[in-house]
């Protein structure tokens, strides 16, 4: 990754951050963008010896993805990796899902991740790069109270496909990695079914920087798509061979919350 530049959406913090760290410790030139701060971020990364540049991006408006792009070009040259990471969740059953709080998260998982990669195609075609979306184990299989968020999830497989023909002779490498529930730091939120936030309260199965090693392989080996965790993985198979059995096992889960 010697001098590759990679770009993340949604990296002030968490698994985004924790992709752009693993990258950087790599050598490769980092470009960080989210709605948020992203001074803490960038500091952190430069004391690491990390070449860096950051900028605000809304994914889930054109323009601002094609600036990205575009700074991004004008400060290194080229694009070899873009990572879409930027996301949002909604956890409530889908009948208190209001249509306001469902439009935010097709516009920021799902559109966010289409606008993102249709300003860097032309960057990714050149250099023969890597084009990689942040999934979910909910979007390899819907859970209860999970539908929009585990739809947007799904839809992203769906466009990874495509594109990963699409794009072949071409040389551009289209991979997926679904990682499951992971810590997050205090600040991260999900929202609620009326679009209000509220923290996180689910058990963890991994961190940010196990799925950051994840998404580093996955570019380097090329991959198809990673799975996370031994959940994850057992969620996949059970998906596959037994989808009634894994409905009643998800039945009594959501009974029990």
């Amino acid at each position: 990754m010697k001098d590759k530049v990679v770009v993340v959406t949604g990296s002030a913090r968490g698994i985004g951050y924790a992709i752009a760290e693993a990258f950087g410790g790599l050598g490769a030139k980092v470009v960080l963008s989210d709605v948020i701060d992203l001074t803490h971020a960038e500091t952190a990364l430069r004391a690491r010896g990390v070449t860096v540049m950051s900028a605000r991006c809304d994914v889930s408006i054109p323009e601002d993805c094609a600036a990205l792009v575009k700074a991004a070009l004008e400060a290194f040259g080229r694009i070899d990796v873009v990572v879409n990471n930027a996301g949002v969740s909604i956890v409530a059953p889908f009948e208190d899902c209001r249509p306001a709080a469902c439009k935010k998260v097709i516009d920021i998982n799902v559109l966010g991740s289409m606008y993102m990669s249709l300003a860097a195609l032309s960057a990714l075609r050149e250099a023969r790069g890597n084009l990689i979306f942040i999934s979910s184990v909910s979007g390899v299989r819907a859970i209860p109270k999970g539908a929009v968020y585990s739809a947007s999830k799904a839809a992203l497989r769906s466009l990874a496909e495509s594109l990963r023909v699409e794009l072949a002779a071409d040389g551009v490498h289209v991979g997926v990695v679904s990682p499951g529930f992971t810590t997050s730091d205090a600040k991260k939120t999900v929202m609620n079914g009326d679009g209000t936030e509220r923290s996180i309260d689910r058990p963890p199965h991994d961190t940010p920087e196990g799925v950051a090693r994840e998404v580093v392989r996955a570019v380097e080996r090329r991959s198809r798509e990673r799975v996370l965790t031994p959940m994850g993985k057992t969620t996949a198979v059970l998906q596959r061979v037994s989808p009634r059995l894994l409905d009643k096992i998800l039945s009594v889960r959501a009974l029990r919350d």
